[in-house]
């Protein structure tokens, strides 16, 4: 007995002596594992293009500029994105952002990316997701009719390694990002002709889906949340057109079911925009033909997207204004409750006279567009948004303490917190496991062996679309 009580005592004194509260730098939304890619489509309630800022370009804003970020930001009208816009994004009903970046005139041909710009990419996509929003990182510019990746084998055999190396970069600096930050590999990519909607020139496909896997395997290499992060891959530039869909191919992946197709879709041309020559133009939309073109073209898309087993988004569209607003909100609300009915979730895109927003005073211009775009309604939100525009909840400061063969977890009240979520790291798993959820600033473990162990803590808010987590806490170790 003198003996056993000895060694229990010095058990007690050895794991007391190793406590060791460190301050982890554990990246915000790592907690939890990366829902798949249809459970992030599903929870989309609308998206929104950040167009002409991060993705402006041309070789004059190099020479007769600084050459900072900012003059290639606001080169082509916008000024430069604030945090307060995304606010702005957010409270209408918007709960996720696409940002496109032309990386071409800030890299080097091995993909090497200067780092004031990627900085800047970077504190962009932080106002995305600090506030708990979707986010789609893209290569914009860098595609399409004047870009340096075009569909074509000889494209892909000269510049692949370009491509991959800035991919690479990309996804090592947003590796330890959570799963509300999704890639995208390319946009609206055309053969060596430049042709739009389908390609003509024959190797076109084959180049495009071997850039698409290039993409995805260059991304899953780079592992930690990328293993598992949702990706976009794009058909033929950006075509809903059958011959498009048909010659697509979804990437071989290592990671199930973590996968996004991406199209875009402008119709009727004659009517979104200002300055469709080829068509007879009009500032009117509603008749029955049109509604059934957008129900026969989201029935295609949809029966697209079952038989490659990805969901769908329309990356892109949107009309231009002319003084037609009534029609503009008949188009977009129809647009967006047919694509609805078929899993189907769309970002405008907003710039120039398709612009909802005053990016300068970071007011909405067009609320009943922009209701048109965020209160259709849905299953899972039954008529309301699914946005949260709360801002996140901030960050817990966590103590831990040993008391005999328990350990007891403390943390600060957080204003406006439900409850609080405990995780743990669970080294088999390689990620935190959540263990408990409390409604006070406490809560006791059992201490099972003297080994360490590491702990983080983040307040909940209950909203209309669900349970949100706020900022994680710095791991506690112990």
């Amino acid at each position: 007995m003198k003996h056993s009580s000895l060694l229990k005592k010095a058990i007690s004194a050895f794991i007391a002596a190793v406590i060791l509260i460190t301050v982890l730098a554990v990246p915000a939304e790592a907690a939890e594992p990366i829902e798949a890619a249809e459970k992030a489509v599903e929870a989309i309630n609308a998206g929104w293009n950040l167009g002409n800022t991060l993705d402006s370009c041309g070789e004059w804003i190099g020479l007769y500029t600084d050459g900072k970020p900012s003059s290639y930001e606001t080169a082509w009208g916008n000024p430069t994105a604030s945090k307060k816009l995304i606010t702005a994004v957010k409270k209408a009903g918007f709960n996720a952002v696409r940002v496109p970046v032309t990386w071409a005139e800030h890299i080097d041909d091995s993909g090497n990316i200067d780092k004031e710009w990627l900085d800047r990419v970077q504190e962009v996509v932080d106002y995305v997701l600090s506030q708990d929003m979707y986010c789609i990182l893209n290569v914009h510019h860098d595609a399409g009719a004047d870009g340096w990746l075009e569909a074509s084998g000889e494209c892909y055999k000269n510049n692949s390694k370009k491509f991959a190396g800035l991919w690479k970069n990309i996804a090592l600096r947003f590796r330890d990002c959570g799963g509300k930050l999704i890639f995208e590999g390319f946009n609206e990519m055309l053969d060596s002709n430049n042709s739009w909607t389908d390609a003509k020139v024959n190797d076109a496909y084959k180049a495009l889906n071997d850039f698409n896997q290039l993409f995805v395997d260059t991304v899953r290499k780079t592992g930690g949340n990328n293993a598992e992060r949702n990706l976009m891959v794009q058909v033929y530039s950006g075509s809903c057109s059958e011959k498009a869909l048909a010659g697509f191919v979804l990437p071989a992946d290592t990671a199930k079911n973590h996968l996004i197709i991406q199209t875009h879709n402008y119709d009727p041309q004659g009517f979104t925009a200002s300055d469709a020559t080829w068509t007879t133009m009009t500032d009117k939309w509603g008749s029955a033909s049109e509604k059934a073109y957008f129900d026969k073209l989201f029935s295609r898309l949809g029966s697209f997207s079952q038989k490659q087993g990805a969901p769908l988004v329309i990356g892109e569209f949107g009309a231009e204004f002319k003084d037609n607003n009534s029609s503009r909100k008949l188009y977009a609300e129809y647009f967006v409750n047919a694509a609805a009915k078929q899993g189907i979730k769309c970002f405008w895109w907003d710039t120039g006279k398709m612009a909802l927003f005053d990016r300068e005073k970071c007011t909405v211009t067009h609320p009943e567009i922009v209701k048109a775009l965020t209160g259709y309604s849905s299953k899972k939100d039954n008529g309301k948004s699914s946005a949260d525009i709360t801002e996140k909840l901030s960050r817990p400061d966590v103590t831990a303490k040993i008391n005999g063969s328990r350990i007891t977890l403390k943390w600060n009240s957080i204003e406006g917190a439900y409850c609080y979520r405990v995780y743990e790291y669970n080294s088999e798993k390689g990620k935190y496991v959540r263990i408990k959820t409390v409604k006070n600033t406490s809560c006791t473990i059992k201490l099972s062996e003297a080994s360490s162990r590491r702990f983080i803590v983040c307040a909940v808010s209950k909203t209309d679309s669900g349970y949100k987590n706020g900022e994680l806490s710095k791991a506690v170790k112990v």
